[in-house]
């Protein structure tokens, strides 16, 4: 029988042997919980939302921003980003003072 350190073990090893997700496949999952998150109030869409914001995250270290909507019917999107603009898009972090 299985120990429960051999089992964190192996979860460790797969987690690491995970391939990669290309940016495109990112913003296809960023566009299905950004649906599911516009749905009610409820776990499904809570936990979307929280997915969403994981893949922001993930495309924005990518090099991608988000795209402005162009018309009142369009969706905003993703797109790669000038260097300059991947540095704007970056979430700013407080630094607290020394004490």
């Amino acid at each position: 029988m299985p120990t429960l350190r051999s089992l964190l073990a192996l979860a460790v090893l797969a987690a690491g042997a995970a391939p990669a997700l290309s940016a495109e496949d990112i913003v296809a999952r960023w566009q299905r919980a950004d649906a599911a998150c516009a749905l009610p109030a409820s776990p499904l869409s809570d936990q979307a939302c929280e997915d969403r914001n994981r893949y922001a995250d993930a495309l924005r270290r990518q090099g991608w921003c988000e795209s402005r909507a162009t018309t009142a019917y369009d969706h905003w999107g993703w797109q790669r980003c000038a260097p300059a603009a991947t540095a704007r898009a970056m979430p700013r972090r407080r630094v607290r003072p020394h004490a």
